[in-house]
């Protein structure tokens, strides 16, 4: 997968002048300020790399490494100095030193001078002002004329430096040892920098001027055309054939097939080491060698150009009576031309494409009803002054399409209402997942090719405050504007709703609902409508059965429905119109609070937990219309399997997943199973086109029923009598048991785990209800096995108290294999353990009893669906022989 974030390769290495590693990425690059200087120079030859692949920008220079780099300059990139090895007048330069020929051609041009005593101190650290020097020296000032020698050459020197711009973007002092960092832009600013000859006629300098193959840029096409031009010679130019097309303006960067390099305005110019998508749309200037445009040494903007401002589309708007202003972020800017007429161009297009805006009132989203499309408002766009009169006169902007994460695959992801993109051919950020809300910028308006996909930020916040006329929503104290699903509806955003908000620019793209999400949403099964728990005229609370997504259940206490405080004589009625009283049977939201109460809000079209919309009374679709429940839908709507169902019947309430619920048996009305005719509500949201519930209630309303599906009752062989402990911090009922793999303690949510009381060596089955336990039995069957097919779903044949008989064991029959002497369980449970009762040694007309057995009930009545076999002795101890 390829990295959307973009990173400024430095194919380039700026490093010290006496190793040999260069043209290489560094591998401390992050580092690294002066990039655009440290590229050109490597480029050129004039320093190189470390051999670690390092950069170390902060370290310092030498005075003889200096030499060198100024006579690679001189000499076109040439650092072979050993024509000028030799005797040197420095005593500290001796025979064979490296950079003896350097030291030497610098010295006999006048470039350097030593530091006293015939010393010339190649070690010591070169400062910015000795580095300046040397430079001016090169570009034609004379040291004697210009007072570059001498006291106070430092500040004469400082001073033409400065005025020739060598200072610029040096953020380091010139008087200390200069950091490589800044010595190279320091020389980079020398080679841009007109060169310039004494006149002993004007009894000062002049600046040299040439002739040069110099492009420019036809206005109406964009073609660059190169032409003999009279031009200031640099000392790029006198030194190493550097030309510079002025004022070019950028419109296209794409990188080349095959290559880490970069073509620029379709081919004008190639083998661009950097990627400049940051200045399309300014006037800029190339530095390259005459006559060979695939040679680019530097690109940088044009000293008249300048961006203005930069942000989102969806902040811009047309100010002034006349449309000569125009406001972006609320800041307002001038135009050069009207707002209809000044140029336009979207990212990475040429001048000349028919698709490009050509004005600003293209792009301004405001029709007056504040209404910002959604794809439009989140581009960005930036505003340029290219001819340095203050006033915006280009725009570039970045066209987008706004969508959400449908579908991942291991080759593509798919995004609603964009399209789908191949992890091979697209630049896709790492982690993609569905349901992210993503941005995609087309191919036609990247440099790299291929569709870029970019992750949006998600934001959960409460809207304070609503404008509905202007349509715009207050978040975190700032007012947004609400955009337009580029349709006509308006994103909605209520007041006192909190939102995962997604927010570009300073409009609200998306707004998923989360106040009360899914898992804050509960089922209240009942409420105490005889008591109020609280004493108080003003501050009362009612208790009510709450059970939760998590499945657990609890009592809890109700003090606030909907953020209104309840009191007394409004809180309880038992015609079932109080506040509280109507939620019974309901799912609602809900809040703890700090004193442990709760604050409930009924679900409903206004209170979505999230979802897409809220369905009170779905039809009773198919069965005959006997059960809103059919066909494994509710209502006809598919259920997700990680839905939260809250299934209330006669005789019990469960909180199930949507997959146990698609599991159900799609027809109740069936021989074996009564009919179960189910009411309900349920919540919604739609992913790939499809409406899947994602919280439902069914309401079973016959008598004396249980919760659908026979496989949600366990079985365990209790290892302890029942007994009374404390379970967060309340008085339960306990049993430690085996279940086949761990002991684990069960609770009741009462006095005792069973009506008949469980005692150590029982077979128990029992019902999950949260944190608790119920619809616990023990009656279970003590017999000896006569003989067993040894086959899942098998016969065997079994005697007990009452006689002997032949069973079938279900499906899913669970096999719990224990140490009856020593009351525990024993690992490894398995059909296969079960086998024949052996004979009593004093009667062998009877068998000793080996295992305990339950019948199921329903579909599994009169099969076997638990089974305890005693693995050590054949025998279950005290018991009397059959």
């Amino acid at each position: 997968m390829k990295n959307l974030k973009k990173v400024l390769a430095l194919v380039l290495a700026f490093a010290c002048a006496f190793t040999m590693f260069a043209g290489a990425a560094f591998t401390d690059a992050a580092d690294i300020e002066q990039t655009e200087a440290v590229e050109m120079l490597s480029a050129l030859g004039v320093i190189n790399g470390y051999t670690d692949g390092s950069f170390k920008p902060n370290e310092t220079i030498s005075r003889a490494e200096a030499a060198k780099m100024i006579y690679t300059i001189w000499n076109g990139g040439n650092d072979n100095a050993s024509a000028f090895e030799g005797k040197s007048v420095f005593t500290d330069v001796y025979s064979g030193h490296w950079a003896e020929g350097y030291i030497n051609f610098c010295y006999t041009n006048g470039i350097i001078n030593g530091k006293g005593n015939s010393k010339f101190a190649p070690d010591d650290k070169v400062t910015g002002t000795e580095l300046a020097k040397m430079l001016l020296i090169c570009m034609g000032y004379q040291a004697d004329k210009s007072g570059l020698t001498g006291t106070g050459y430092t500040q004469r020197t400082n001073a033409l430096a400065s005025q020739n711009g060598l200072y610029d973007d040096v953020a380091s002092s010139v008087t200390a040892a200069m950091p490589r960092q800044y010595a190279a832009q320091i020389m980079y600013n020398a080679l841009k920098a007109d060169t310039v000859k004494w006149s002993t006629d004007a009894n000062a300098y002049e600046k040299v001027t040439t002739t040069a193959m110099v492009g420019k840029q036809d206005p109406v096409t964009g073609e660059i055309k190169f032409t003999a031009t009279s031009v200031n010679e640099t000392m790029g130019q006198k030194c190493m054939d550097l030309v510079t097309d002025e004022a070019i303006l950028l419109t296209k960067v794409e990188k080349e097939d095959a290559r880490d390099t970069y073509s620029m305005n379709n081919g004008a110019y190639t083998r661009v080491a950097t990627d400049y998508t940051n200045l399309i749309g300014q006037r800029v200037n190339v530095m390259h060698k005459e006559n060979d445009t695939s040679k680019v040494y530097g690109v940088y903007a044009h000293e008249d150009s300048k961006v203005v401002a930069s942000g989102f589309v969806g902040q811009l708007e047309v100010a002034g009576t006349t449309a000569d202003k125009v406001k972006l972020a609320g800041t307002e800017y001038k135009l050069e031309k009207t707002a209809g007429t000044n140029n336009v161009y979207k990212l990475n297009r040429d001048i000349t494409v028919a698709d490009n805006v050509t004005n600003l009132d293209a792009l301004n989203i405001d029709d007056g009803n504040n209404e910002r499309k959604r794809d439009a408002a989140a581009g960005e766009i930036k505003l340029i002054d290219n001819n340095g009169n203050g006033k915006v006169d280009t725009a570039v902007y970045t066209p987008v399409a706004i969508g959400k994460v449908s579908a991942v695959t291991k080759t593509s992801i798919t995004v609603n209402g964009v399209g789908t993109f191949k992890f091979d051919d697209d630049t896709i950020y790492d982690g993609v997942a569905k349901n992210d809300y993503v941005r995609v910028i087309d191919s036609d308006n990247t440099t790299e090719g291929g569709n870029h996909v970019e992750k949006l930020d998600v934001t959960n916040a409460k809207v304070e405050g609503e404008r509905s006329t202007s349509h715009e929503a207050k978040v975190d104290g700032t007012w947004y504007k609400l955009a337009v699903d580029n349709g006509t509806t308006y994103v909605d955003a209520k007041n006192g709703t909190t939102y995962d908000l997604v927010i570009v620019g300073n409009t609200i793209l998306f707004a998923d609902e989360t106040d009360g999400s899914i898992a804050n949403v509960a089922y209240i099964s009942g409420v105490n409508t005889n008591e109020d728990t609280v004493v108080g005229e003003n501050n009362v609370s009612v208790k009510v059965r709450m059970y939760f997504s998590d499945g657990t259940n609890a009592e809890v206490k109700v003090s606030k429905v909907a953020g209104d405080k309840l009191a007394k004589g409004d809180a309880v009625k038992v015609d079932g119109t109080g506040k509280v009283d109507v939620l019974s049977n309901k799912m609602v939201t809900y809040t703890k609070l700090s004193d442990g109460t709760y604050d409930v809000k009924e679900v409903s079209s206004t209170n979505l937990a999230g979802c897409k919309d809220y369905e009170n009374d779905p039809a009773k679709t198919g069965n005959g219309g006997k059960s809103v429940y059919f066909d494994s839908k509710i209502g006809g709507v598919s259920i997700a399997d990680d839905a939260v169902v809250f299934v209330e019947t006669q005789n019990e309430t469960k909180v199930l997943t949507g997959a146990q619920v698609k599991s159900w048996q799609k027809d109740f009305n069936s021989v074996t199973t009564p009919d179960i005719k189910f009411a309900g509500t349920y919540l919604y949201k739609e992913s790939n086109g499809i409406d899947y519930i994602q919280a439902a209630t069914l309401i079973d309303e016959n008598a004396d029923t249980d919760v659908p599906g026979a496989k949600d009752v366990s079985y365990a062989y209790a290892v302890t009598d029942e007994y009374t402990t404390t379970f967060e911090g309340e008085t339960k009922a306990a049993v430690d048991v085996w279940n086949g793999t761990d002991t684990i303690t069960l609770y009741a949510d009462n006095s005792t785990v069973a009506s008949s009381g469980v005692k150590a060596g029982d077979l128990i089955s029992y019902k999950v209800n949260g944190k608790f336990i119920d619809n616990v039995t023990t009656a279970s069957t003590v017999a000896a096995v006569l003989g067993f097919d040894g086959k899942a779903e098998g016969e065997i044949k079994v005697k007990n108290s009452t006689g002997t008989y032949t069973y079938t064991l279900s499906e899913d029959v669970v096999v719990l294999t224990v140490d009856d002497a020593a009351g525990k369980g024993v690992s490894g449970a398995g059909i296969d353990a079960i086998v024949e009762a052996g004979s009593d040694d004093t009667d062998t007309s009877k068998r000793v009893p080996n295992i305990m057995y339950l019948l199921g009930s329903g579909d599994d009545a009169n099969k076997v669906v638990a089974i305890v076999i005693d693995s050590e002795s054949n025998k279950l101890d005290k018991e009397a022989s059959l």
